[in-house]
């Protein structure tokens, strides 16, 4: 499993979804990520990125959780918060393919 910090620096895309786990969107969350994931594999990351503790929060200036932040080659392209269907997703990907 790749973590965040290794998965952004790489050539392709990748979206890192940061979440609260004890949120009450974790689960369904998790559950559109894992989907948007094996549709990708290869072609672009997606890693979750859980925040028990707040420093991911401060570090990436997470106003909310969830929050995804698409990477690529380290610079960040674009960021979105709150409730997103699988379909906005697999959209923030697409632009950056």
């Amino acid at each position: 499993m790749k973590t965040f910090d290794k998965a952004i620096k790489e050539s392709i895309p990748t979206l890192v979804v940061f979440m609260h786990h004890g949120s009450q969107d974790a689960v369904e969350v998790k559950y559109i990520v894992d989907g948007v994931k094996s549709k990708y594999n290869g072609k672009a990351n997606v890693v979750k990125a859980d925040d028990p503790y707040g420093k991911l929060k401060v570090s990436y200036r997470l106003e909310e959780y969830p929050t995804y932040i698409l990477f690529k080659e380290g610079q960040e392209l674009m960021r979105e918060s709150g409730r997103k269907t699988e379909s906005q997703l697999e959209e923030m990907i697409d632009r950056a393919l």
